[in-house]
């Protein structure tokens, strides 16, 4: 269930991974969606509320989406985009310090005109 719009992106995604990661309750989400784009997500142990192989939808999106308590969702800044050595683009969102990494061969955020560089941004990873 893709959808790619100016100002909003929906993703079908299974969280194929949780690992720790380097800092005290932090952990790292792996999303592997459609189109092969990868997502890692920080997000605090505390509150996350997801499982290894959960089939989820992130939306990424100007306006505030509607959600639940089954949810996550944060607002923050689209801060960077670069195309990496191995030919992928990757584009950060920082959700005032825990950091998204949205990587993909074809689809750049800004490239793509969806979004502007340091546009506030709501990031939600859904329970289907």
């Amino acid at each position: 269930m893709q959808s790619i719009q100016p100002g909003k992106l929906y993703l079908s995604c299974t969280t194929s991974k949780i690992e720790r990661g380097n800092l005290k309750n932090l952990l790292i989400l792996k999303l592997e969606c459609e189109q092969n784009i990868v997502i890692e997500t920080d997000i605090v142990e505390e509150i996350n509320l997801f499982k290894e192989g959960e089939k989820v939808t992130v939306e990424i999106s100007i306006e505030k989406p509607s959600y639940t308590e089954k949810d996550f969702c944060a607002h923050g800044y689209l801060f960077y985009e670069k195309l990496q050595d191995d030919g992928t683009i990757l584009d950060q969102i920082s959700l005032y310090g825990l950091i998204v990494k949205i990587s993909s061969k074809n689809l750049g955020l800004i490239k793509e005109n969806l979004f502007k560089m340091m546009d506030h941004v709501y990031y939600c990873i859904k329970r289907s």
